[in-house]
Formats: structure tokens, C-alpha cells, sequence
């Protein structure tokens, strides 16, 4: 007899991106991506796959047991005292090493002679149950006797290990001192955390650990981008797999390529940087005497199949796209597509609400999916992307800041199209480039203003554009738009999208 062991972390994503600093971030992340390797001193996870041996030190492949990555962990225990003991032990490993962090696990008696794919929806529904009613805090409150945390709500309890002036609270203090190598606080396993993505780089690049050294512009011009691209049909696949054995090896291949298509994503924005083809001045500097680039993207989270990342705001777009196309190329299958939110903000503006508007536009990519696919206009293998750009001081829900910033003045015309197919907004980029090349700045403007404007307004400007032969229209891959008088088809246009993608855009 043998039990089903299932552990869960909770609220990964307020854990990672609810600082403004990109160190706490990244340290974050990494205390997330490793804090079920190792418990007590046992190698959980001793391979790239992820696959988990309960004996540290055996190599036998037969003796694997299980699996953890993207905040799960399963593992086949011999006996529940077992189970129960792996519980104890990472209890006290998150009180100790990632204070703000909590977990839940359920352990079921397993039922040998089922599927593995039938253990593990009991042990999914289990665990659905046990998060309505446990709830754990691994944090100490603030009194008002207590000093506050200068980077947060809590009680401040060490001293910055970056700025030692100021004082911060016992959660933020292990996110940032893993970037600090070798410090005596750290255990040895946890001293690679800065080289975790430079393996990626090649050797005229670098990867920085500030917000402000990601966009090389100043002031009202620097903007970064936060990419949230979460894949679909995942879930499906894993509840037709019969074994173990085949949930741990679709788990290798897909942490593999998850990792492989960053590593071919960072290679072309490379080459793009180093031919001029994204022309912009990146900062460099000078590391152990070797002028480098300064990568403008620095990847924060990786697990299953999603990712999260921070880059220039005028590269959140293309960047999106590529590592789409490259991580569909990887894993092949046509029953597989993902969907990205990109939300473009000031490089100072809170980046937990730039990453809340990533993570809504990407749900709201997945429901025009799911919408298209249902009215047969889609297939489970296309992607979709949808971004926005932040404009005012403070961001809410995306639905009402569409409704009153993207409707025309009588509230008949929807003045977005997005989200868009990948392929729709491949397309659309072109189209944004082309509207760049021919139009003049002063001409965008005026059109821009006009998409708001009556109908009688709207038609008096196409008319004008249209005796104009250094004024052409562009819309490949919309047809439906080339007929139309007043830029609309069934009250929605492309414009508008196009104009804000001219700014959203790399110059080349």
C-alpha cells in the first residue's frame, strides 16, 4: 500500500511581483522555483525534468516518484507517516526560509489500480476542498510600536542588505539577500540564483536587476513592458496521461521547452541589438573590463507553462510574438496554443498593477479564444496576444478602462479590435510599420482624434484621405475593412490599434 502525497503553494503571484524592486522580484521567483527541491537536506528534485526521488541518493531510474515545477509537488510515499513527515519538514523549511509563502497538501490513500490520471483528479478535487478551509500565516503583523518595513506594510526586522540605512521586514530580507552570492546566510545550493538566466547571454551581454536600467530612455519616455503568457490545453493533455511515467516525461519536455524557447527568444532580440535592427542606444557597461550590453528583458518566473517577463515597452510586443512561435515550434502539437498579455506602463509606475494588467489582458486573450473557437472561426492550435498601454496614474479593472477610454463619443463604435490571433497580430505590426513609413506624425494624430468623432466627421475624413495618394490605408489581414466609409465593420475598428502600435513598436 502507498499513499498520494500533493503540495500546492498559494498566492505565487502576489509572492513574486507585489514589489517594485526587480531584485525582490527575482529573488522571489527563485526562492518559488527551488523551494520544493529540497527538504530536510533530501534532493527532492534532482534533475532538470523535475522528477522527484524520495531517496537523495539513489539514481535508479525506477525509483522516481514523482514530480514538482510551477509551485506542485507530487510524491508517492511508501506510508502516510512518510507523507506526513515530508509535510512537517517543508512546513519548517517555508517558515525559515521563505517567511510570506504558504502551502496546502492533501495525502490519499492511493488507489493503485486506477490511472495515475484518475489519482491525481482526486487529489486535485481534495485539494480544492482543503483551500476553502485552511488558511496558514507565515508572516509576523505590525503594531503601531513596531518600525515599518520600508519596502511594505510589515514589520521591519533586519537591516537592507543592499541599503543599510534602511530596515525591512523578515519577507522582504530573504527575497533580496539570494542575489547576494556567497553570503554566509545563504546555502551553498542557493548561491547561483544571479546566474540562473546569464547561461542564456551570450558573452557581450548582461542581465541587469533594475527596472530603470531595462528601458535606456529617460524620463517620459522610459517605459517597460510586463509579458504574462500562460499556455493552453496543457490541463488536457496531462488528464489523458495513464502513468506516472508518462505525466514526468510531458513535464520534462515541456520545462525544457519552455526554457529552450527563452534561450532562442534572448539569441534574436541579440542579433537584433547587435545589427542595428532595433535601433536603439542600450546602455552598456563595463564588467571585468569587457564593454557589454545591458539586456533589455530580464525574465522573472518560469513554471509549467507560463512565463513572466519585463522588458523595454516598445518590445513587449515582438517579443511576445517570438516566443510564442519558438515554444509552438518546440513542442509540436496541435492541440497545444498559448496566450500573452502585455501591459506597457512608465518605467516608475507600481509593477504589481503592470503585472495585474498583464495577467487580465492575458485572461481576456484566453476568452477570445475560447469565443472564436466555439464560433468555429479558431483552432486549439492558435495563439492570441492582447496588450495595452497605461496611461493614467492608476490602473483598474480592463474592462472598464476599455469601455471608457476605447468608445466613440455617441457610444455606438468600439474603437479596439484586440485581442488578435498571433498571426492577425503579426500582421497588424506590419500594418503599424507601414502607417509609420507613409503617414506624418501631425496626420496620425488628426486620425487618431477623428476614430472618436461622429459618423458625419468620420466619413468627411475618409473622403479627404482618399484624394490622397500619399495617404494609403492598411489593413492586410482585414478585409472586411476595405470597403468600409467611415473605418468601421460591424461597429469596430483596426485604426486605433494600429496608431498605438506605431509607439508600441521597436524602431528599426
Amino acid at each position: 500500500m502507498s499513499y498520494d502525497l500533493f503540495v500546492d503553494l498559494r498566492a505565487i503571484q502576489n509572492y513574486i511581483f507585489s514589489s517594485n524592486k526587480l531584485k525582490d522580484n527575482i529573488g522571489a521567483s527563485y526562492i518559488v522555483s527551488t523551494l520544493l527541491n529540497k527538504v530536510e537536506g533530501k534532493d527532492l528534485c534532482k534533475n532538470s525534468s523535475g522528477d522527484i526521488k524520495s531517496d537523495s541518493g539513489s539514481e535508479n531510474k525506477e525509483e522516481e516518484k514523482g514530480f514538482c515545477g510551477g509551485g506542485n509537488l507530487y510524491l508517492q510515499c511508501k506510508t502516510e507517516d512518510e507523507a506526513k513527515n515530508i509535510v512537517r519538514n517543508l512546513s519548517k523549511r517555508i517558515f525559515e526560509k521563505a517567511p510570506g509563502l504558504s502551502f496546502n497538501a492533501v495525502i490519499l490513500k492511493a488507489e493503485e489500480e486506477k490511472d495515475f490520471s484518475y489519482r491525481m483528479q482526486r487529489l486535485y478535487q481534495k485539494m480544492a476542498e482543503e483551500k476553502r478551509t485552511h488558511h496558514q500565516i507565515t508572516t509576523l503583523p505590525s503594531y503601531g510600536i513596531n518600525a515599518q518595513c520600508s519596502a511594505g506594510p510589515l514589520s521591519a526586522q533586519y537591516q537592507d542588505p543592499f541599503e543599510k540605512d534602511k530596515y525591512i521586514s523578515e519577507v522582504v530580507y530573504t527575497k533580496r539577500i539570494k542575489l547576494l552570492k556567497n553570503d554566509k546566510e545563504n546555502d551553498k545550493e542557493d548561491d547561483t540564483i544571479s546566474d540562473e538566466y546569464s547561461q542564456y547571454l551570450s558573452d557581450d551581454f548582461k542581465l541587469t536587476e533594475e527596472f530603470l536600467e531595462i528601458s535606456p530612455l529617460k524620463g517620459e519616455d522610459s517605459h517597460i513592458a510586463v509579458v504574462h503568457i500562460d499556455g493552453n490545453g496543457i490541463g488536457a493533455i496531462f488528464s489523458t496521461l495513464k502513468t506516472l511515467s508518462d505525466y514526468q516525461e510531458f513535464s520534462k519536455k515541456l520545462n525544457n521547452d519552455m526554457q529552450q524557447a527563452l534561450r532562442e527568444t534572448i539569441k534574436i532580440l541579440e542579433d537584433k541589438i547587435r545589427k542595428g535592427e532595433w535601433d536603439y542606444n542600450y546602455k552598456t557597461v563595463n564588467v571585468e573590463n569587457v564593454l557589454k550590453y545591458i539586456l533589455p528583458l530580464r525574465p522573472i518566473y518560469i513554471g509549467g507553462d507560463d512565463i513572466t517577463f519585463v522588458c523595454e515597452g516598445r518590445l513587449g510586443i515582438e517579443l511576445s510574438c517570438i516566443f510564442i512561435e519558438e515554444v509552438q515550434k518546440l513542442l509540436n502539437r496541435d492541440d497545444v496554443s498559448f496566450c500573452a498579455g502585455v501591459a506597457i506602463a512608465k518605467t516608475n509606475f507600481p509593477f504589481f498593477q503592470i503585472y495585474k494588467a498583464a495577467d487580465a489582458l492575458c485572461r481576456s486573450a484566453k476568452n477570445k479564444r475560447l469565443q472564436d473557437i466555439k464560433e468555429e472561426v479558431a483552432k486549439k492550435s492558435d495563439s492570441y496576444i492582447d496588450f495595452h498601454m497605461i496611461n493614467s496614474s492608476v490602473y483598474s479593472n480592463l474592462e472598464k478602462v476599455r469601455k471608457i477610454q476605447y468608445t466613440s463619443i455617441s457610444g455606438k463604435n468600439i474603437l479596439y479590435y484586440r485581442p488578435y490571433k498571433l498571426s492577425e497580430m503579426k500582421k497588424q505590426i506590419e500594418n503599424a510599420k507601414n502607417f509609420a513609413r507613409t503617414w506624418p506624425n501631425s496626420k496620425l494624430a488628426k486620425f487618431r482624434e477623428v476614430l472618436y468623432k461622429s459618423e458625419d466627421e468620420l466619413t468627411a475624413f475618409k473622403q479627404d484621405i482618399n484624394t490622397k495618394i500619399n495617404l494609403p490605408l492598411f489593413y492586410d489581414g482585414f478585409q472586411d475593412f476595405a470597403n468600409s466609409d467611415d473605418f468601421f465593420f460591424d461597429n469596430k475598428t483596426i485604426f486605433l490599434d494600429i496608431i498605438e502600435l506605431i509607439d508600441l513598436l521597436p524602431e528599426e
